[in-house]
């Protein structure tokens, strides 16, 4: 068989560090080669003959090389709508929105809260689309995977418990594997509340967001009446990551939302957690604030560049520190980008809406329009397998996006569909800090070895 190079190779030339070395790294793989220049331009102008037979192998297997005639886009997309339509038959991933209310007032929330909880009706029914997608994917199904989001999920606690209760007995009933995560400001999760969630309705995961040191979380963060918010949140960290429950049953997952007016302050708020005994015991990652429903946050936002500069000097800062890192620095291949990809993923908010996206619900932008699919109370059958966004990898070819002529693309998918439809570049950050990603892993593993 005849093979060609493949276009989705990136390649770093770094004399002060590597010397005589190229590092070639595959997106499709997710691998990456270390060669001298001179074996580098031999795989460049594809002598064969002049690599060595190892080398050449590793280059087939992990797609440096690829087929002469290979249609690499249609053969990337077709990858991952076979790898999407595999998992679906295997879990079944539901958001919830159960409440469209929030004690917080952050400035750059794109949601419009109000009281509404999830009425008995609309819990029934959610309770009732599920089970009859399960009993649809019976024979091959293994795993239901709930996240609770909001508003703030935990003031619908109510529809939490209810739900919860009755799916967990039907996955035992099915025998099938049951996981919940939550996604949650943590002002009401006390130990107590904790407990029940864990133990009462098998929610594990948190992902909490806290946007740096007292100063200038409660900037940001603040309550609705004008509170402050920071010091009850790490009080409540506090208490539960330091209980036996927590560190059997649980992992709490720290999100710090960044732009120009806490950039600064990232590195200053991570020496905080790992000095009140919390780092140890938790994950933590940036976000960039993003413009949601048209709201301008990212006026005050950090560029793309910028974030990704920041991202690197967190890693390092979490490396040496006693942080649960588990970020991979390098990025793997990405066949399912978000759950909008996925035929049978769903999000059901407070009001009876069923939508694709979780940033759709309570975001005044998308009232009515085409990114809701229907409304579970007023529509008898609501099909969400055409929905905006839902045929993300067969539009790539044709759409708008960057997407079809980037390397990377194996390795995000397309990162967020929603933001290409609002003409805004989805790009990853690993885009602008890939050199210092895959030469920060290979200090690392060197750092392994000499250990």
């Amino acid at each position: 068989m005849k093979y060609k190079l493949s276009r989705y190779i990136h390649t770093i030339e770094n004399e002060e560090i590597l010397n005589d070395h190229i590092i070639l790294f595959s997106t499709r793989s997710g691998t990456s080669i270390e060669v001298k220049k001179g074996l580098y331009e031999k795989i460049c102008n594809l002598e064969t003959t002049a690599i060595p037979e190892e080398i050449f192998i590793n280059l087939i297997k992990n797609e440096f090389y690829v087929p002469e005639f290979e249609d690499e886009l249609k053969e990337i997309l077709s990858d991952n709508i076979m790898s999407v339509d595999h998992q679906d038959l295997k879990t079944l991933s539901y958001v919830i929105q159960p409440s469209g209310n929030c004690q917080l007032g952050c400035h750059y929330c794109g949601q419009l809260h109000t009281n509404k909880s999830m009425s008995k009706e609309v819990i029934d029914l959610t309770y009732d689309r599920i089970i009859t997608k399960m009993e649809s994917l019976s024979s091959d199904l293994e795993h239901l995977s709930i996240t609770w989001y909001g508003g703030e999920p935990l003031t619908g606690l109510s529809a939490i418990s209810n739900l919860s209760t009755r799916l967990i007995s039907l996955c035992a009933e099915k025998n099938l594997k049951y996981s919940s995560r939550i996604i949650t400001n943590a002002l009401s999760l006390k130990y107590s509340l904790f407990e029940k969630l864990v133990n009462n309705y098998r929610v594990t995961e948190y992902q909490i967001t806290v946007d740096g040191t007292q100063e200038f979380h409660d900037k940001r963060r603040y309550l609705k009446n004008g509170s402050n918010s920071f010091d009850i949140i790490i009080k409540n960290i506090k208490e539960i990551v330091n209980s036996e429950l927590y560190q059997k049953e649980a992992a709490f997952n720290i999100r710090c939302n960044v732009d120009k007016e806490n950039s600064y302050n990232v590195i200053d708020f991570i020496d905080y957690l790992d000095a009140e005994g919390i780092l140890e015991h938790v994950s933590f990652y940036l976000a960039p604030i993003h413009d949601w429903g048209d709201n301008k946050a990212t006026i005050k936002g950090v560029s793309k560049e910028e974030f990704a500069e920041l991202e690197i000097e967190v890693y390092m800062k979490l490396l040496q520190s006693k942080a649960k890192f588990k970020t991979q620095i390098i990025p793997e291949r990405v066949t399912k980008p978000c759950m909008v990809v996925s035929q049978t993923s769903e999000v059901f908010d407070a009001f009876g809406n069923i939508s694709t996206c979780w940033e759709i619900p309570y975001t005044p932008k998308y009232d009515n329009s085409e990114f809701y699919a229907g409304n579970i109370v007023k529509d008898k059958d609501v099909d969400t397998k055409n929905t905006v966004m839902r045929n993300w990898f067969n539009e790539i070819p044709d759409n708008n996006s960057w997407c079809k002529s980037c390397k990377f693309l194996p390795l995000c998918g397309g990162a967020c569909p929603k933001n290409w439809y609002d003409n805004i570049p989805a790009c990853p950050s690993f885009k602008f800090n890939i050199d210092d990603r895959i030469l920060l892993q290979r200090y690392i593993n060197e750092q392994a070895v000499l250990a």
